[in-house]
């Protein structure tokens, strides 16, 4: 039922779309579907949740049994924008649905998605509390950089679903690059290139 919201609400949008045509469209008594989800608002709600879990899963998974700071930030940002591509339905309906939200609308998703946004903010704080520790990191406070990535992340993905041509793989290098580099001249008097 859900993947049949799903398909509603990005090929109709959500305003447009109806529980009576998601119950028709899955198969479901409208009774069913109501005591299953008491509001349209309630299913996409559902649809973000899982979708920030997915979000935390694979890069928890992505995670797995790297050491080297670099190459986990590089994992958590070739994830992160791996995941965007495949829920750029959901993503493109959430960001541009939002504006038309009321008030207790958006604090009621924002309260559940910032629990699960908190998450992964301290999934990657402790990234960069490790790398900080082993000294691969300068000592700066370690969630302001797990925020920062997160910021960059989300400034690509936005772009890109704006911009549909955009190739996230060398805008994560790009980010990478500038997360681990910044954009002073590596040597006085040397220039990048491209």
């Amino acid at each position: 039922m859900l993947a049949v919201a799903r398909r509603l609400y990005a090929r109709k949008g959500y305003q447009q779309t109806s529980m009576v045509e998601i119950a028709r469209a899955s198969e479901l008594a409208v009774g069913t579907l109501y005591q299953l989800f008491p509001s349209k608002e309630a299913i996409l709600r559902s649809l973000l949740e899982d979708r920030m879990d997915e979000l935390v899963t694979r890069v928890r998974a992505a995670l797995d049994g790297r050491q080297d700071v670099r190459d986990q930030l590089r994992q958590i940002v070739e994830t992160h924008l791996a995941f965007a591509r495949d829920n750029a339905d959901i993503l493109r309906l959430y960001l541009s649905g939002w504006i038309g939200y009321d008030t207790r609308t958006r604090q009621r998703f924002g309260n559940r998605l910032d629990a699960r946004y908190e998450r992964y903010v301290a999934l990657l704080t402790a990234v960069f509390e490790a790398g900080v520790r082993s000294g691969a990191l300068a000592a700066r406070p370690p969630r302001r950089l797990a925020v920062t990535l997160a910021g960059l992340i989300h400034a690509v993905i936005r772009r890109g679903l704006r911009e549909r041509h955009i190739d996230f793989t060398a805008e994560g290098e790009a980010l990478l690059d500038v997360l681990l580099h910044g954009v002073l001249p590596r040597e006085p008097g040397s220039r990048a290139s491209g």
